[in-house]
């Protein structure tokens, strides 16, 4: 519907630089007074180069690149990456059997710190911090052992075409033995806290917003 003349609508940029996108996408919304009558993504903001930089770079360069394109779970970025670079190269059967173990071993630790931050974030949203509280302290653990593995809490560069860049250190079985334990029993302090600020929440959307306020 073409605009009349009195019209109060105006385009707004949400991002790329908002708080909510924070660098990754940029909403155009088209707003009538207080309303929000239209919104387009603009994407295209990860990626930051990336493909125009790894042009000049060799192979195992590139594992620093695709590393931070998502900082929660930089491992399986890295592993995807050599994995298509080791098929690429005609070399996936001469992959060592111990470094796709620890590849593995790697991205399930990453996809539970990952989760973590899911959980904390989300109990953020629906107005608890001490879900936030206990995400961030457990994910603590996890980057722990990234940090003992690969010499960095993220964006590590440790799994590279071909293997690894280096074997698992001493101790670092017994740490990540010890933190899954750690861990495991953690696990049910995540459950009061969804409980008390759910269950009053569940007769529709708007009542979630009202937990939020009130808790």
């Amino acid at each position: 519907m073409p605009p009349r003349a009195d019209d109060e609508r105006i385009i707004v940029n949400m991002g790329p630089q908002h708080p909510s996108t924070h660098g990754v996408l940029r909403l155009i919304l088209e707003i009538d007074g207080e309303t929000v009558k239209e919104a387009r993504c603009g994407i295209g903001y990860l990626h930051t180069g990336i493909e125009k930089n790894m042009e000049f770079r060799n192979w195992v360069q590139g594992t620093t690149f695709v590393t931070r394109m998502d900082y929660l779970t930089p491992l399986f970025n890295e592993t995807a990456y050599c994995l298509a670079v080791e098929k690429l190269l005609g070399i996936t059967e001469d992959v060592p059997e111990r470094a796709s173990v620890i590849r593995v071993l790697m991205m399930e630790l990453n996809r539970v710190s990952s989760h973590l931050v899911a959980l904390a974030a989300g109990g953020m949203e629906i107005g608890s911090t001490t879900l936030m509280v206990y995400g961030f302290r457990d994910r603590e653990v996890v980057l722990d052992i990234f940090e003992l593995v690969t010499g960095l809490r993220m964006n590590h560069g440790y799994i590279r075409p071909g293997g690894l860049a280096q074997d698992l250190p001493p101790g670092a079985v017994d740490q990540i033995r010890e933190g899954v334990r750690l861990l495991r029993s953690r696990m049910h302090e995540y459950d009061k806290p969804w409980r008390r600020c759910a269950s009053p929440c569940t007769s529709s959307s708007s009542a979630w917003t009202g937990c939020a306020r009130a808790r």
